[in-house]
């Protein structure tokens, strides 16, 4: 039985650590490792921790899950060139990609961190959370619930659409996520998308599922300390319906200065999670 718990990770991670101040598993689907992450925020923010490990992981190459993302016809089937199946915002996409991995954040508190001379990348400022209403898998295409985390998680942060210099997407390369996602996130930074500089990489990774808004958190945080964004790889032909700035085919520097960046995750369920995170 604690072999197939659904909280059986994050309770061994608990055990090894001796946490004290709670163990939790959010499921919400592809969005899980991104929520995990706003909760320990929350955590630290509302002062019941000072320090919380967290992140997501998932490992679904295994029969039963490929076949049922196959049924659903969720898969690329560019078998004959796998390594350039993945290709969000091509206009040839055609599904996504599984891949397998995580990635973890130890959030802390900032005095409490400063006093233990800890390394820091960045800081979380915001989060929004919502939920679409729509349908168990397809995403809404007006992508109304997308566009109201991003704002609460602007609002939370206390910034607005002109600090945000980056955002690392979902974009799973599904023919109609892609679309939904892109037009939801130029509505809602509406000019200001002209300098966002987009990043999608499941183009390199695959779809981690509920690993997946970890690592690119990670990514962030990376993308951030080092002033560099990931690229999008496999971009023959850009869709032409996608309106916001991809970084294609290599990183891009990010300005200097106080800078912010998004990380936006999506689970079938109609999840939404956008969080916030600063230069320090």
């Amino acid at each position: 039985v604690p072999m197939l718990m659904p909280n059986g990770p994050a309770a061994n991670v608990g055990l090894e650590l001796q946490a004290k101040a709670g163990v939790h598993t959010p499921v919400s689907a592809c969005a899980s490792g991104a929520e995990a992450i706003g909760y320990a925020f929350e955590m630290i923010r509302n002062n019941r921790a000072d320090v919380v490990v967290s992140g997501g992981v998932e490992a679904a190459i295994h029969p039963m899950p490929m076949s049922g993302f196959a049924a659903m016809k969720a898969l690329s089937t560019r078998n004959d060139d796998p390594a350039r199946a993945s290709r969000p915002y091509d206009l040839n996409r055609d599904g996504f990609v599984l891949g397998e991995g995580g990635g973890v954040l130890v959030l802390e508190e900032y005095e409490h961190a400063r006093a233990r001379g800890a390394t820091i990348y960045c800081e979380i400022v915001g989060q929004g959370l919502t939920s679409d209403g729509y349908h168990i898998a397809a995403p809404d295409p007006d992508g109304a619930g997308v566009q109201r985390a991003l704002k609460f998680a602007l609002r939370d942060a206390g910034i607005t659409t002109k600090d945000i210099v980056h955002l690392n997407a979902h974009a799973t390369s599904t023919p109609a996520g892609d679309i939904a996602e892109a037009n939801a996130l130029r509505a809602a930074l509406g000019a200001d998308a002209d300098h966002v500089a987009v990043s999608a990489t499941k183009s390199m990774t695959g779809h981690l599922l509920g690993g997946a808004g970890a690592i690119e958190s990670v990514f962030i945080v990376k993308a951030l300390h080092d002033r560099l964004a990931p690229p999008t790889i496999n971009i023959d032909d850009l869709d032409p319906a996608v309106t916001v700035d991809v970084v294609r085919d290599k990183p891009r520097a990010l300005p200097s200065g106080d800078i912010a960046a998004l990380n936006d995750s999506f689970g079938f369920g109609g999840h939404n999670v956008v969080l916030v995170f600063k230069s320090i």
